[in-house]
């Protein structure tokens, strides 16, 4: 090893190893073996029918990071990968042009030329080189077949994989399915991975014409039991040039309550709480609690909440008054309302992901720190700031002025 390489080794050990953003992948997976495991035998050809896969979950329980695993898992497998976007105008020109640039690569006909003129002496001589896919204009399913029959003979497959499905357009996700299908019923290798928010999700499912992703293989990812997460926290430390005490993982794993988006956050805040210290302990932890909580009202709670009817949010106050679970027949009796016209408020808050049923009669929040955002908003309003923004600094132009 090199003095670069080393250097570089001893800059990873040195960086945070904690990723608390959105859809980036953690160093450890925490929960998600059983769903890999079963993936990676569907790539195999074991169990082909669950290559048709449906992920669906909360912000930040890692939807996408289990989306981006699945498509590294098939290209070290040698399959090909076709992403598509929601936000294309249009998903099946989108897969059009993804799949030809795969062919310009793969294709070894991709390019040809012929001899179009040659000196009598044999020493000179001109072609015409010609681009099989420029201007292509087959039809897309011919297309495709090209391209899976190419893959197929590498012993891989196609990959189509589609984030945040509940954006979609309902007949733009047909066309693209019934491409799928057909590469199917032809007899290739292929795999369909969409992932989304639960109840866009679910919404989307009830059009008459996703029937290819209701056969689809569901996988609900969420929350995690705390020891789970305590050991995600360890083992992320672990090859690092810091260590975490048992108990400051505990804790860490407490504070998560096993939420993947939590658990790689109170790890980023305790490992940056500790400094220089070669040692996370108990300490380090509790004090960057009031960030995690403060980052979950901003970036989950607030985006769910806004827009939330009057009375939707006076159910969700109505279960403050209670420590654990709440009664279904106290919060009726709180709002002032029949406690069978509670259930329409109850089964509506159930399909947002903001409560969910806790024995029959009770209800409880569903998402960590949601009653602390609830009261965040009693205190400030709705709207208001979690973290105020504190501290002075001087800008670049201050900073350029003051140079010799």
């Amino acid at each position: 090893m090199d003095q670069r390489d080393q250097r570089d080794q001893r800059d990873q050990r040195s960086t945070n190893p904690f990723t608390p953003g959105f859809g980036l992948t953690p160093i450890i997976l925490a929960g998600r073996a059983g769903a890999i495991e079963d993936f990676t035998a569907a790539l195999k050809g074991n169990v082909p029918e669950a290559r048709a896969i449906l992920i669906s979950g909360a912000r930040g329980s890692g939807k996408t990071v289990l989306l981006t695993e699945f498509k590294e898992l098939a290209l070290e497998a040698g399959w090909t990968d076709l992403r598509v976007h929601t936000s294309s105008s249009s998903l099946v020109d989108e897969l059009r042009g993804t799949a030809i640039a795969q062919l310009r690569e793969q294709d070894p006909d991709a390019e040809s030329s012929r001899l179009t003129s040659a000196r009598v002496s044999g020493t000179g001589a001109s072609r015409e080189v010609r681009q099989r896919y420029e201007g292509e204009q087959e039809p897309l399913t011919t297309v495709l077949d090209r391209l899976a029959a190419l893959t197929d003979q590498d012993g891989g497959g196609l990959l189509i994989t589609l984030d945040e499905l509940q954006s979609v357009d309902r007949d733009q996700l047909h066309a693209l399915t019934q491409h799928v299908q057909d590469l199917i019923g032809s007899g290739h290798a292929v795999a369909f991975i969409a992932a989304g928010v639960r109840p866009g999700v679910d919404a989307l499912l009830d059009h008459e014409r996703t029937t290819f992703l209701r056969r689809a293989h569901r996988i609900e990812v969420g929350s995690v039991d705390v020891g789970t997460a305590a050991e995600a926290i360890r083992m992320t430390i672990a090859d690092t040039r810091k260590s975490i005490t048992p108990e400051a993982a505990v804790l860490a794993g407490e504070i998560s309550q096993g939420y993947p988006y939590l658990i790689q956050l109170i790890g980023s805040k305790s490992w940056q709480s500790c400094g220089d210290a070669d040692t996370i302990e108990i300490e380090d932890v509790h004090g960057g609690r009031e960030a995690v909580v403060a980052a979950m009202i901003k970036n989950v709670h607030r985006p769910a909440l806004r827009g939330l009817s009057a009375r939707k949010r006076e159910y969700l106050h109505a279960m403050l008054l209670d420590e654990g679970p709440s009664s279904v027949g106290d919060i009726a009796e709180r709002m002032n309302i029949d406690p069978r016209n509670q259930s329409t408020y109850r089964e509506r808050l159930i399909e947002e992901e903001l409560i969910r049923p806790a024995g029959r009669g009770f209800v409880e929040f569903s998402l960590p720190y949601l009653a602390e955002a609830l009261r965040h908003e009693d205190r400030a309003g709705v709207g208001a700031d979690v973290e105020p923004d504190r501290g002075v600094q001087r800008s670049h132009r201050a900073r350029r002025s003051t140079r010799p």
